[in-house]
C-alpha cells in the first residue's frame, strides 16, 4: 500500500486538470466559462423539482463573477441550462453571471447583488403555433400513458419537456413516451408541427426546430465576446453539441484555448458520446466546484 487514494477510472488526473486550468487562466482575454446545471452545477436527481446546487460550486461561481465584475473584459461566466431561466436562476443564486435556458431560447443577465427576481428574461423569436403544440403534447401525452407517477412535464412556452429519469427503466420509459407523442400526432392531426426531438437520456424534450440547441447558443456566446478561452462543463448528450462546437472553434482559431469537461455521475458516468469529445473529466458534479475554484484562483493569481 502506497497511501495513494485511487482515482476513479473515469476522472482525469490532477496533473491533466491542473495543465487545463492553466491554459485556461493563462489565455489571451476575455475567457468564457460555460457551465451546465443539472448534474453539472447540481448533483443529479431522479426528481428535478430536487435538484439543488453544490455549495462549493455556487462560492466558486460567485468567486469567477466577482473577477468578471472587477475586471470588465477578463471574463464571462454563463449557465446553459435545458430549464427555463426562472427556475435555474433561482437555483443558482449569483448575481454578475448570465443565464441561458431552454438549451438558450431563453437568456437574462443577472447582476451582482442584484435581486434575481427581477432580472427580465427574453425568449427567442418563435412561431405561436409552437407554443400551442407544445401544450396539446404537454397535456395529451400524459393522458395517453395513464399519468404515471414516474413522469414530470416541464412546460417551457414555445417547447415542452417530458422527464422520465424516475422510472426504474429510463429507457423502456422513454421509449413509451416518444410512442405516446407519435401517437398523439397521429389522432389529433398535428404531426406536422414544429417541433423536433432534441439529445437526451433521460427526457423527451420537443423545441422548436429552428431554435437549435447548445451548439448554436455556444456558437452566439462564442460570436458576442470573441474569447481567447473558453471552457464548457456538461454531462448529459445536450452537451455534446456544446463541446463539438469548441472543438470546431478550436480547428478555426488555433490560438484559442478550449477546455471541455466531462461530468461524470453517482453512479451513472456520461454517456460515451460526450466522454469521446471532452477533454478532461471530473468524476461528479461534486468536483466542479473545486475545478472553477481552481480557475478563479489561477486568474486572481
Amino acid at each position: 500500500m502506497t497511501g495513494e487514494v485511487a482515482r476513479p477510472p473515469l476522472a482525469s488526473t490532477p496533473a491533466e486538470i491542473d495543465d487545463a486550468v492553466r491554459r485556461l487562466a493563462t489565455a489571451r482575454p476575455p475567457l468564457l466559462v460555460v457551465v451546465d446545471f443539472d448534474g453539472t452545477l447540481a448533483v443529479g436527481s431522479r426528481d428535478p423539482a430536487l435538484a439543488r446546487i453544490e455549495p462549493a460550486a455556487q462560492r466558486a461561481l460567485r468567486h469567477l463573477a466577482r473577477i468578471g465584475t472587477d475586471n470588465p473584459g477578463r471574463l464571462h461566466v454563463a449557465v446553459l441550462t435545458g430549464r427555463v431561466v426562472p427556475d435555474v436562476v433561482a437555483r443558482v443564486r449569483v448575481g454578475g453571471i448570465e443565464y441561458l435556458g431552454d438549451h438558450g431560447l431563453q437568456h437574462a443577465w443577472v447582476r451582482r447583488r442584484g435581486r434575481a427576481a427581477a432580472a427580465p428574461v427574453v425568449t427567442e423569436p418563435h412561431d405561436d403555433r409552437d407554443r400551442d403544440v407544445a401544450e396539446r403534447l404537454a397535456t395529451a401525452v400524459p393522458l395517453e400513458l395513464g399519468t404515471p407517477p414516474w413522469l414530470f412535464v416541464e412546460r417551457k412556452g414555445p417547447s415542452v419537456a417530458f422527464h422520465v429519469r424516475q422510472a426504474d427503466d429510463v429507457a423502456t420509459a422513454r421509449a413509451v413516451v416518444v410512442r405516446a407523442i407519435a401517437t398523439v400526432e397521429r389522432r389529433d392531426g398535428i404531426a406536422d408541427h414544429g417541433l423536433a426531438h432534441y439529445r437526451g437520456r433521460s427526457v423527451v424534450d420537443l423545441r422548436p426546430v429552428l431554435a437549435g440547441g447548445k451548439r448554436e447558443a455556444l456558437e452566439r456566446l462564442l460570436a458576442r465576446h470573441v474569447p481567447g478561452g473558453v471552457v464548457v462543463l456538461g454531462d448529459e448528450l445536450s452537451d455534446v453539441d456544446a463541446f463539438e462546437a469548441v472543438r470546431h472553434a478550436r480547428s478555426a482559431a488555433p490560438d484559442l484555448a478550449g477546455v471541455t469537461v466531462a461530468v461524470h455521475a453517482e453512479p451513472r458516468p456520461a454517456p460515451a458520446e460526450l466522454e469521446a469529445v471532452a477533454d478532461v473529466s471530473v468524476a461528479s458534479a461534486r468536483r466542479v466546484g473545486p475545478f472553477l475554484q481552481s480557475l478563479a484562483r489561477a486568474l486572481d493569481a
